[in-house]
């Protein structure tokens, strides 16, 4: 029984069709401009990590290191973001 699963589902995986993406005519401003506000929110994401890295390390001598930890998980957060769309936009572009 088992093995006739697995049969039919490598039979059934064999027929589906693998398309590659290709690129319409005409798009290659906005790839260029889509690469360059990919590469400008990076940039600022790790900057704004430095930052808050920055600030942590002096928060904690002041005793508020909660702020510095947020401002750090937000950067975090920004830079897995943009790469993210960065993989989302080669897919499809």
């Amino acid at each position: 029984m088992l093995m006739d699963l697995m049969a039919h589902a490598s039979t059934f995986a064999s027929v589906i069709p693998n398309p590659t993406p290709e690129q319409p005519p005409g798009t290659e401003g906005i790839t260029t401009l889509l690469n360059w506000i990919s590469w400008i929110v990076i940039i600022i994401g790790v900057a704004g990590f430095l930052a808050s890295a920055g600030s942590l390390v002096f928060a904690a001598f002041t005793g508020r290191e909660i702020q510095g930890l947020k401002g750090l998980a937000i950067a975090i957060i920004v830079c897995g973001l943009a790469t993210g769309a960065g993989a989302i936009m080669r897919v499809f572009v």
